[in-house]
């Protein structure tokens, strides 16, 4: 079935490291990877749901938000996994939204690996509060 799919590319030309982002419109998984076959360097395929999707409230404005720079979870045998937005941009939660909240949510997750049944022990946060205007 043809979908979405995003495609983000990593390669180093002339000495550097560059980085692109582009989205395969409609396409079946084997033209996907026919595409990127042709790529330099390395690239990561994520396939767009947009049944999971929700841009409701994209344009509602809010006066302020529960932001997050970071969230780290820890596990057994020192696993580690994280969530951050890219290049250190905040992932804003709904200001009525708490950390316990958050914790609550990804305490049922399983995001290691090496341990694929293994959830979170810890779960920690890095943010700051943010006043949009």
């Amino acid at each position: 079935m043809a979908k979405d799919w995003k495609v983000s590319q990593t390669a180093v030309i002339g000495g550097v490291s560059t980085r692109s982002t582009m989205i395969l419109p409609n396409m079946e998984e084997a033209q996907v990877t026919s595409f990127c076959a042709l790529l330099e360097g390395g690239y990561e395929v994520t396939e767009i749901n947009e049944a999971m999707s929700d841009m409701t409230g994209a344009e509602t404005n809010a006066a302020t938000s529960n932001a997050k720079t970071f969230i780290g979870m820890n596990g057994a045998q020192n696993q580690f996994a994280r969530i951050a937005g890219f290049g250190g941009s905040a992932i804003h939660f709904k200001n009525t939204v708490s950390d316990d909240d958050i914790a609550n949510v990804l305490k049922t997750v399983t995001p290691f690996p090496l341990l694929p049944t293994e959830k979170p022990s810890r779960i920690s946060f890095k943010g700051y509060e943010s006043v949009i205007s």
